[in-house]
């Protein structure tokens, strides 16, 4: 709301020879270039909150860890306040968030609770940008919008792993590995009849399975285990 009302009160300011000027946009009516304004869905009492849809059209509410977001209100009202979002998928400018983790230059961010920003991808977190600077936490920190709202997803592990025993079947063990987890996994070395390889994860482990017995040291797997946030 603040920013709006001096947004308004610059237009009626200008000087009258400035106003006999024709002035133009080569922005396409019904378009917004980097911004737009829309209503509280609730009481937003700070700026630079991640805001998400609300439940009717043209309203915004504080986004959550798990909710997809917008864009960032850097403006600040009640509920029913026309506030001024950024959005930052077709902005043409860095973004100010606040960081509830605190971050370094060059941290990827993510979506967190209360509308704010981690270098932590929770269960459900959602990718908001690379930060430009470092800051402490819940400092407002700078931030380049790439992937602004895609979905976040966090690489486990990856490598090669030397078959153990002569059997079909064997297992790494991972610490970093999860129940769940989403294993890639392709022959790196063959070393007898073996064509096929197939992968489950468990917590703490990848079970691999071949279509023929494998030999201890010479096949060889390369795995890459990938875990959506």
């Amino acid at each position: 709301m603040k920013r709006t009302i001096q947004a308004l009160a610059g237009f009626f300011a200008i000087p009258a020879a400035t106003k006999k000027s024709a002035r133009f946009c080569n922005i396409a009516e019904g378009t917004h270039a980097g911004n737009i304004t829309m209503t509280a869905g609730e009481d937003i009492e700070t700026q630079n909150l991640l805001v998400k849809a609300g439940t009717s059209e043209n309203e915004v509410k504080i986004a959550g860890v798990g909710d997809r977001p917008i864009g960032v209100c850097n403006d600040q009202g009640a509920k029913g306040d026309v506030l001024n979002v950024v959005l930052p998928g077709s902005a043409e400018s860095t973004i100010m968030c606040v960081c509830s983790s605190g971050a370094s230059y060059g941290d990827a961010l993510y979506t967190a609770a209360n509308g704010k920003v981690s270098t932590i991808a929770a269960d459900g977190a959602y990718k908001v940008g690379i930060a430009l600077c470092g800051c402490a936490s819940n400092g407002v920190v700078e931030i380049d919008p790439q992937g602004f709202g895609a979905k976040a997803w966090q690489i486990a592990d990856c490598g090669i792993f030397e078959w153990t025993g002569s059997s079909d079947s064997a297992t790494l063990t991972n610490s970093a590995i999860k129940a769940g987890d989403i294993v890639f996994a392709t022959l790196a070395a063959a070393a007898g009849s073996e064509k096929f390889v197939s992968a489950v994860s468990a917590e703490g482990s990848v079970t691999f399975k071949l279509d023929a017995n494998g030999t201890q040291s010479s096949t060889k797997i390369a795995w890459l285990t990938a875990r959506k946030n």
